[in-house]
């Protein structure tokens, strides 16, 4: 299955999910029936919907920036924070250590997954600075919150420092596609293609090509 295939499944179970979750939400109220079951049941179609959402991140990643190994780790990331909480939540386990792991690794799939959207816009040289703080900025954002879920931190300070470095991450993640656009608006209609190993050519936007020769060059 390719990316494209990918994020068509995902797309799809997203949608499933979510209809089921209206459908069943509709259902209790009108029946005046909302109990734990219900609850559970709403609980994992949004987890799964969720989970799809990240995959389809790793996908598109994937297919614009050909990173296989990358984005396969973010999806089975995202499988697994699915199954921790879905299995969590139906089990009602209640062992520490079991749901510090589950923390754990929705952290690394949300950030992973916030952090290649971020990179599929090819922003201009002078702009690529932004991607790559914002990158940092996820990496120490999800270890500050790995590390307080473990070390259980009760510090105030610690907690105002994450804030602080989460605002900046919202300001570098809605500056992307503004600086996305004003790039555009400013290159040239020049295409520039990159020949890859088995003969096809890729543009700046991660596009495919095949070229072929009409003429020579006329002589002067």
């Amino acid at each position: 299955m390719n990316a494209s295939d990918s994020k068509r499944l995902f797309l799809k179970l997203f949608i499933g999910f979510l209809s089921l979750s209206a459908l069943i939400a509709i259902a209790s109220v009108l029946n005046g029936d909302f109990g734990e079951i219900q609850l559970k049941i709403l609980a994992t179609c949004f987890i799964i919907s969720a989970a799809s959402i990240c995959s389809m991140s790793c996908a598109a990643f994937i297919e614009k920036r050909k990173q296989r190994g990358l984005g396969t780790a973010g999806m089975l990331f995202s499988a697994l924070s699915a199954a921790l909480l879905t299995l969590g939540i139906w089990a009602e386990i209640s062992d520490e250590i079991y749901w510090k792991l589950t923390i754990t690794s929705i952290v690394i799939t949300v950030a992973t997954a916030h952090a290649f959207l971020l990179k599929l816009p090819t922003l201009t040289s002078q702009h690529r600075w932004v991607q790559k703080t914002a990158d940092a900025l996820i990496a120490i954002l999800a270890a500050q919150i790995i590390v307080a879920a473990w070390g259980e931190i009760d510090n105030e300070g610690y907690y105002r420092l994450v804030a602080v470095l989460a605002i900046l991450l919202v300001l570098l993640t809605l500056l992307i596609p503004i600086l996305l656009k004003i790039g555009t608006s400013q290159r040239d209609r020049q295409l520039v293609l990159t020949e890859l190993e088995n003969g096809e050519f890729r543009d700046t936007h991660g596009s495919l090509y095949h070229v072929e020769k009409l003429s020579d060059t006329p002589e002067a």
